[in-house]
């Protein structure tokens, strides 16, 4: 496969067709990203810099350097580019902006503390001659990160009487609810925001147009990205069709706006597009992103398993992507939310994320990115687990042998109705009915079993209102059942934590597998038969969670504790 290269700059006179490293079809991903060059990003990490960032979290005043904490923390953790929100979902800006109003601009009287405190604090800043977009953009560069400005293509209108003390919205977007898309009576838009503005009306595609077109020509960024995941689709479901033509219209208006940008800086200007990784999704939202990498209007998807409301899933489907741009210079980066949303854990722990990584590197992807509001699994600024976290990220063969915990695809809610399908669990659980669930995993443990270096792999299947004593349960791991005497039961039925009781009930069935039952690298199937229900009790079964926890030696009989006293 020919992926593509990359430059952070480009010399004077160079031009702006850069060709790309070949690298040969039937590399593994491991050797296709290890013969990237070491200056082509692979780890980005979004900051919509407001939540984990000084603009909401440090009293007044705010200086400059105070300022850049955002992109300090960053700095030899393995991120990078800081793809980096320079506006709200109302169209204000979040720097010194030329062409769109900023955060507080049209604000007579605050109501809300905490966005008072950043419309304050960006204002300020810009009264004092710093804007904040450029103080980003220099230090990113002085640390040698990139710097990706993300905006939104459409708007979020409403009202002003209710909106005016926000500073989230412009007058643009609050003197216009003729673009508003409305009430939608299909089925899919049940959760979609009738206050989106439709991408068909003109003026709001040029209004979109200069802000994309300063964040090119007037601040030294790297790329743009347009989130394509969030408020769709842009139109109404109806209207898709329409929406085709005119957004690649659009992005060629803005693929010539990157190009004279690079000719005046000097510096590549590439253009990003943060979407859903399957391609019955682009069709359905009105995407023809065929067409955009063939056309060269894009340099890189950053493909999502869902929109930016999907939970954490390890399992991007990249196929579609990867095939798309093979022999091209657009890359293809799996990107990852943390959203796992648990009693003890809101966001995917480390050995989660390390999982995510390997099977997107496993699936071809040229990078891997968490892109939440903000990244703060244990709070802000962060711990020395989250630099950890990071230092792997860029490095497959350093996560073949990095601890994990892999899951099955749990739960969409709002995005059922997007490819790939619905959920993988929970699903219930009836008598004498097998339940089959897959889960993905890029290890090869049978290699390093062989190396001696698997220090325990568990398979742990959570059953929800279910008494283990009195239920006959078979569970099989790729059709080989599962024996008793490598089981250890957990219970659920009710035990108490510091924050209260374990939900939901239930038992935990955890099997240490031996090497014969390791999962194999790829798609492996897990099917769970309630052979016989407890007839005294009326409640329903779930086949609720699975995870494949494997732990890992860095060498054959080193054991990091080898006596305990």
């Amino acid at each position: 496969m020919e992926r593509r290269q990359f430059l952070q700059t480009l010399g004077v006179g160079a031009p702006v067709a850069v060709v790309g490293q070949t690298v040969q079809a039937d590399d593994t991903a491991a050797e296709r990203v290890g013969k990237l060059r070491p200056a082509e990003p692979r780890v980005f990490l979004y900051d919509y810099g407001r939540h984990a960032a000084p603009l909401y979290q440090f009293a007044p005043p705010v200086e400059p350097a105070d300022f850049l904490y955002t992109v300090d923390q960053l700095v030899d953790t393995g991120v990078d580019a800081l793809v980096y929100f320079s506006g709200l979902e109302g169209g204000v800006a979040l720097y010194d902006s030329k062409v769109a109003q900023k955060w507080g601009d049209n604000v007579p009287k605050w109501t809300h503390p905490v966005w008072y405190r950043a419309g304050r604090h960006l204002q300020k800043l810009i009264a004092d001659g710093h804007d904040p977009l450029k103080l980003l953009c220099d230090r990113c560069h002085e640390k040698g990160l990139w710097l990706i400005a993300a905006n939104y293509p459409t708007l979020q209108g409403g009202e002003r009487k209710e909106e005016s003390g926000l500073g989230r919205k412009s007058d643009f977007a609050l003197d216009n609810p003729q673009f508003q898309v409305g009430p939608d009576n299909d089925p899919r838009a049940k959760y979609a925001l009738p206050n989106r503005f439709s991408f068909l009306h003109e003026n709001l595609r040029q209004e979109r147009l200069r802000v994309f077109e300063e964040l090119l020509s007037r601040y030294e960024t790297d790329s743009v990205e347009l989130n394509l995941v969030q408020w769709v689709p842009f139109c109404k479901f109806s209207q898709t069709a329409q929406l085709v033509p005119v957004l690649t219209d659009w992005l060629r208006e803005l693929r010539r706006a990157a190009t004279k940008a690079e000719q005046e800086q000097g510096r590549r200007k590439r253009i990003c597009v943060r979407i859903p990784s399957h391609p019955d999704a682009w069709k359905m939202l009105g995407y023809d992103v065929p067409r955009w990498v063939g056309e060269k209007l894009v340099d890189g998807l950053m493909c999502m398993p869902g929109l930016m409301e999907t939970p954490m899933d390890q399992d991007i489907d990249l196929s579609g992507a990867v095939e798309l741009t093979q022999g091209t210079e657009c890359s293809v980066v799996a990107a990852f939310s943390d959203q796992l949303g648990r009693q003890l854990e809101r966001a995917a722990t480390q050995r989660m994320i390390w999982a995510a990584a390997a099977n997107a590197y496993g699936a071809g992807a040229d990078g891997f990115a968490i892109v939440d509001y903000h990244w703060t699994p244990n709070g802000w600024p962060w711990t020395s687990e989250e630099y950890q976290t990071l230092r792997l990220l860029a490095h497959p063969e350093m996560l073949a042998t990095a601890d994990k915990v892999y899951r099955a695809r749990f739960g969409r809610g709002i995005t059922d109705w997007l490819p790939p399908g619905p959920a993988s669990l929970p699903q219930r659980l009836v008598e004498g009915k097998p339940v089959e669930v897959r889960f993905r995993i890029a290890d090869d443990l049978k290699q390093g079993q062989a190396e001696g270096k698997v220090a325990s792999v568990h398979l742990r299947v959570r059953l929800t209102n279910l008494e283990a004593s009195l239920n006959d349960v078979r569970i099989e791991l790729n059709g080989r059942r599962l024996p008793d005497s490598l089981l250890q039961l957990r219970d659920l039925i009710y035990k108490l934590h510091s924050l209260g009781s374990f939900h939901p009930y239930g038992f935990i069935y955890d099997y240490e597998l031996t090497p014969e039952l390791f999962p194999k690298p790829g798609y492996n199937t897990v099917t769970v038969t309630l052979v016989k229900a407890d007839p005294n009790i009326e409640t329903q079964f779930e086949f609720f969670d699975i995870d494949c926890a494997i732990n890992y030696r860095v060498h054959r009989h080193f054991d990091r504790v080898p006596v305990d006293y």
